[in-house]
């Protein structure tokens, strides 16, 4: 009845269908949440591949800033290294926005969540946590990460903490869920991020011939993989379709433009997204929330990228997660975003280092010029420059990168 209330309170709608956790629809009368605790969960972790599906380290740079109410490990410093105390290294995955809804028809029903992240360490989070370990000051190596939180589902909740409505913070909410009460602060969801040094078995590599071979070296199928590229002359979305265990393909990069326009690819694919999530058992509007929250990342930055939902399996051996009491019902969606650099964007950068390390550009503007992921594209480069003295410039600016706090 919650989940109900809550979708016409939203919605100013009458009775509508509804997504159940498995991914079906159910009626006003017969909804998912008569009785017991459902939990439903969404995240992205993000990764860059050179074209030989190497995964490139540099990866502790705030892109998204969060509101100022997150908390984080450092919180004198949170756009420095992700919210961590100290200056980071080899870090090659940024866990994103895992947030957590609840719907029971309990009022007050108390909660407690812990997650554990054994290949890295969870740095920004909200409301505030119960424990988090490993303790400040010993965050290497960046693993065996954990985080408890203790508080109330609270149907009609208000008194949020303000943010803007083009927020990054903002679409979250839009959800018809339980929200949370932890001591005296207030959110519709519980939120955590931070940073690790796993891989995953979804493999990439570039060709010279313009095409781009996927193995998914796992047992467990991947529901779907989709490939985007945004240049400045328009953007285009592909659905690869499924991948199976052990399952290999090749696909050419889609071209660097598209016959839609801005504003028809962004709908595109957003649409094309959403309802993907929805199948792996979201809701309708945690699945907008989610294309809305990450609409800038994964849409509109120029660049090549795959987005692909993780299995469970791999979910849950990357974030196990025990929650009080027992869900009746748990859905985990995570998606996997790898940023790849072809052999032509590897030349390219080969060339823009040299030409900056010949003209002695300062680090930093060469940094500014490189955008996003400007470390990991330097990282990539001097792994390619043959000239010592190119080399021994890049290596300085990776020096400078490795120092700035955001892209």
């Amino acid at each position: 009845m919650t989940r109900l209330l809550g979708l016409f309170l939203m919605t100013g709608c009458g009775m509508i269908p509804i997504v159940d956790s498995a991914g079906g629809s159910s009626d006003a009368s017969n909804g998912p949440l008569q009785h017991g605790l459902t939990v439903h969960e969404w995240g992205t972790y993000t990764s860059v591949l050179s074209s030989k599906g190497e995964q490139l380290s540099g990866m502790h740079h705030e892109e998204e800033a969060l509101p100022s109410f997150v908390y984080s490990r450092s919180p004198g410093d949170k756009m420095h290294n992700k919210g961590f105390e100290g200056q980071l290294s080899g870090v090659t995955q940024k866990l994103e926005t895992p947030v957590l809804y609840f719907y029971s028809d309990q009022p007050g029903l108390a909660v407690k969540v812990k997650v554990d992240f054994p290949k890295g360490i969870v740095s920004q989070y909200y409301p505030n946590c119960a424990s988090f370990e490993p303790p400040l000051g010993k965050i290497l190596p960046i693993a065996q990460g954990k985080m408890e939180w203790q508080g109330k589902l609270m149907p009609g909740l208000t008194g949020f903490p303000t943010v803007k409505p083009e927020d990054i913070w903002a679409p979250s909410r839009k959800v018809a869920s339980v929200p949370v009460q932890i001591g005296n602060e207030k959110e519709q969801f519980i939120f955590y991020r931070g940073l690790g040094t796993f891989d995953v078995p979804l493999k990439e590599q570039a060709n010279d011939d313009g095409s781009v071979t996927l193995t998914n070296a796992s047992q467990e199928k991947i529901a779907h993989v989709f490939l985007l590229r945004l240049h400045q002359e328009g953007g285009a979305i592909k659905d690869l379709g499924s991948l199976s265990p052990s399952q290999s393909f090749s696909h050419v990069w889609p071209p660097a433009g598209g016959k839609e326009t801005p504003a028809e690819y962004l709908a595109h694919a957003s649409d094309m997204i959403a309802a993907a999530l929805v199948e792996s058992g979201l809701y309708q509007d945690e699945a907008r929330a989610m294309v809305d929250t990450w609409q800038r990342s994964y849409f509109l930055k120029e660049g090549t990228r795959f987005l692909y939902l993780a299995p469970r399996a791999w979910t849950d051996q990357l974030l196990p997660i025990a929650i009080e009491p027992a869900p009746t019902s748990l859905v985990r969606t995570l998606v996997g975003r790898i940023e790849v650099l072809s052999s032509a964007d590897e030349a390219g950068l080969v060339d823009q280092v040299s030409a900056a390390a010949n003209s002695k550009m300062a680090a930093k503007d060469l940094i500014a010029a490189l955008g996003r992921f400007a470390e990991p594209k330097l990282r990539r480069a001097a792994q390619l420059i043959k000239d010592p003295t190119v080399k021994s410039y890049c290596d300085d600016a990776i020096t400078v990168a490795a120092e700035e706090p955001s892209w």
